[in-house]
C-alpha cells in the first residue's frame, strides 16, 4: 500500500518526544508504513500482515490520554439522553452481549465475570444485575472512580497484570480493550492465566478488513492512532488467540446482529482455552 498522510491525531499536543518505535507483537519485526497521521506511523507486519502504530504514544503519555478527565466526553457510553445513541446503542450492545454469553456457554448467568477496559462500569452493571459476580479493570482513573462510586462495583484501577484476580474466572470480557493495550499477545496471555480451562473470553475490536476501513482508507473514523496502537481482521485474531492458548470459535461481524447492533467495523469475538 502506498503511504498516505493524513490530519494530525486527536487529541492534539503530542510530539516526538512523547512517542516511541515498536515491533510487531507475534513477528518482532518492524512494520512497513502504509500512513503517516500526525507524528504517528500506521504500519504493517511484512511477515503476518497484522496492522500496528508506530511511532506510537509512549506508555506515560497513553496513561496521561487515558486519566484526561475529558477522554470520555462525546462518546458512546451511555451518558446521553434518554433516546440519544450515547444511551441506547450501548444498552443493545450489553443485552445482546449478555445473551451471547449465555449461548455459548449453554447455560444462563452465574459464577464469575471479569470484564477488563470496563470504562464507566455499564456492562458490568447490567451483569451484575442480570446474576453474575462481577470484577472489571479500567487503566483511567476518572473512569474507575466512577465505576466505584456511583454504582458500586468492584473495579481496579491499572493493568491487567497488576489486578488482584484469582484465577478460575467463568468469563472474561473485553470490550473495544484490544486494540487500546500496549501488547495484545502479553494481554491474552494473562487473560489465558485468569479464564476457567471451561470458561469463555469474549471481546471486540475494529476490523481493519471492514468495508469502510477498506473504503475510506486515511478517513476511517476508527483509525485514530494514539489511541488505538493495534488493528485485527479475524485471521490476526485468530493467530494471536492460538498463540496466547485460545481457540477463537466464533467471530460476529453483523450489524444486525444485537452484540455488534449498527456496527459496520466491528468484530465480536469468542474463544475458549486450549486445553493443556
Amino acid at each position: 500500500m502506498t503511504p498516505t498522510r493524513t490530519p494530525a491525531a486527536r487529541p492534539v499536543g503530542w510530539s516526538a518526544a512523547d512517542t516511541e518505535e515498536v515491533v510487531c507483537c507475534l513477528c518482532g519485526v518492524s512494520g512497513r508504513r502504509t500512513r503517516t497521521v500526525g507524528i504517528f506511523g500506521v504500519v504493517r507486519c511484512p511477515t503476518c500482515d497484522l496492522v500496528f502504530t508506530s511511532p506510537r504514544l509512549r506508555p506515560d503519555a497513553l496513561q496521561r490520554l487515558y486519566d484526561d478527565a475529558g477522554y470520555f466526553e462525546g462518546r458512546i457510553d451511555g451518558s446521553g439522553g434518554r433516546f440519544s445513541p450515547a444511551t441506547v446503542l450501548p444498552r443493545i450492545w450489553t443485552g445482546g452481549r449478555l445473551r451471547l454469553i449465555d449461548r455459548v456457554r449453554g447455560r444462563g448467568p452465574g459464577g464469575r465475570l471479569l470484564e477488563v477496559g470496563a470504562a464507566y462500569g455499564l456492562f458490568l452493571d447490567a451483569a451484575r444485575s442480570a446474576g453474575w459476580t462481577t470484577s472489571g479493570v479500567e487503566l483511567s482513573r476518572t473512569a474507575a472512580e466512577h465505576a466505584r462510586r456511583d454504582l458500586g462495583l468492584d473495579v481496579f484501577n491499572g493493568p491487567l497484570t497488576e489486578a488482584p484476580i484469582t484465577p478460575g474466572v467463568d468469563v472474561v470480557c473485553a470490550w473495544d480493550t484490544l486494540e487500546h493495550v500496549p501488547d495484545p499477545l502479553a494481554f491474552l496471555r494473562a487473560v489465558r492465566a485468569l479464564v476457567a480451562d471451561d470458561g469463555v473470553v469474549v471481546l471486540s475490536t475494529p476490523s481493519v478488513a471492514s468495508v469502510p476501513a477498506r473504503l475510506l482508507g486515511s478517513r476511517w473514523w476508527t483509525l485514530k492512532p494514539a489511541e488505538h496502537i493495534w488493528h485485527f481482521t479475524p485471521r490476526s485474531h485468530a493467530v494471536l488467540a492460538a498463540r496466547a492458548g485460545l481457540a477463537v470459535t466464533q467471530v460476529l461481524r453483523s450489524p444486525l446482529s444485537s452484540a455488534n447492533a449498527l456496527r459496520t467495523d466491528s468484530l465480536v469475538v469468542v474463544a475458549r482455552p486450549i486445553p493443556g
